[in-house]
């Protein structure tokens, strides 16, 4: 081998170790990386993308310190969206301050996915059902279908900790996200994603679609979800699923459940896209059957296409898969409204 080989050799090698040490290191590799200005972040789509004509830094609004469960009236549990502060309080916060009940959202950094496994989780906190309260579970609607399995499942504190370093050591997202992003590779990228929008319309892969004006990106993975085919059926299977999760949370925990879909930002903004798709409203007929089997539930599709009109402010962010806070406060009035149709007070039957 050539003196010139080993030394391009030896830089390939040296580069390759400094990504994976970087990705799987965060306290190594943030200091290679692009920081996000103070009390902000980079919109996730645009992050995907790096399409400057869609960029957002969005404000963020400091974590509310963690509640007592026990001493809650409602709990909420769920993914990113209860768990996202992008410019408004947390979702619990804002169903507090609406209802004047003391709201608990749980969430955990040591337990994987507790949005999926709630009894698990109930269990792992050693909550105890000393009273009735509500709980509002929260899904995005493109992970209902595999929620729906495993929300009856069992999982073990040590599977629960295996699962979660496995997602750590084995995903290679953060490397991936750090080749992406480092001072060396970073600046050349993203000029290129630009120059290949605006020359030829070319997105990342993981931005399935995109409107100009106005301006709007969307999750590829939204656009997976609405090209499968839901059959009444696979929706009488979910529906199955939830009301026996809703039947162990009021036995064993006196929990009553409220179950909330978030829409996906594709299903309600399809039609700015012009693509001929056309909603095969999952999420109102999952509502009717949930509401069949004695669920209460929300119908967050119907009050979100009710409020779209030409010239409204917008529900999602234009780069971001989240609501926006009008997004969030039309699904908490809709909750609080829902706690007060049964009068709900502490302690009070449901």
């Amino acid at each position: 081998m050539s003196r010139t080989r080993k030394i391009i050799y030896a830089v390939v090698m040296l580069f390759a170790l400094f990504v994976v040490i970087g990705g799987k290191f965060p306290a190594f590799g943030r200091h290679f990386v692009a920081g996000e200005p103070p009390g902000r972040v980079v919109a996730n789509l645009y992050r995907m993308s790096e399409l400057e004509r869609f960029r957002e830094e969005i404000p963020v609004r400091p974590p509310a310190p963690e509640g007592d469960p026990q001493q809650a009236d409602v709990l909420t549990l769920g993914d990113s969206f209860f768990n996202s502060t992008l410019e408004s309080p947390l979702f619990a916060q804002a169903l507090a301050g609406r209802t004047g009940l003391k709201v608990c959202n749980l969430q955990s950094t040591s337990f994987f996915e507790p949005q999926s496994y709630p009894l698990s989780f109930l269990e792992s906190i050693h909550y105890r059902g000393d009273k009735k309260r509500v709980l509002i579970l929260e899904s995005v609607e493109l992970s209902v279908p595999g929620r729906g399995e495993t929300y009856n499942g069992s999982f073990s504190a040590s599977g629960n900790k295996l699962d979660a370093l496995a997602f750590r050591v084995l995903k290679n997202s953060d490397v991936e996200y750090f080749f992406k992003n480092n001072v060396v590779v970073h600046p050349l990228l993203k000029r290129l994603k630009n120059v290949r929008f605006e020359s030829f319309g070319v997105v990342d892969k993981s931005i399935g679609a995109y409107s100009r004006q106005p301006g709007m990106l969307f999750y590829g993975r939204d656009l997976d979800f609405a090209a499968q085919k839901r059959t009444d059926a696979m929706l009488d299977a979910t529906a199955d699923k939830i009301a026996e999760l809703s039947k162990t949370l009021r036995e064993r925990y006196h929990l009553e459940l409220i179950y909330l879909v978030i829409p996906n930002k594709y299903s309600v903004y399809h039609d700015l896209v012009r693509d001929g798709y056309r909603y095969d409203q999952y999420i109102p007929r999952l509502c009717e059957k949930l509401t069949q089997r004695g669920v209460r539930n929300v119908d967050a599709y119907s009050l979100y296409r009710g409020s779209v009109k030409p010239g409204s402010p917008l529900l999602y962010y234009m780069s971001d898969t989240h609501y926006t806070p009008l997004g969030k406060m039309l699904l908490v009035d809709a909750c609080a409204r829902m706690l007060g149709a049964k009068s709900y007070r502490q302690g009070a039957d449901f």
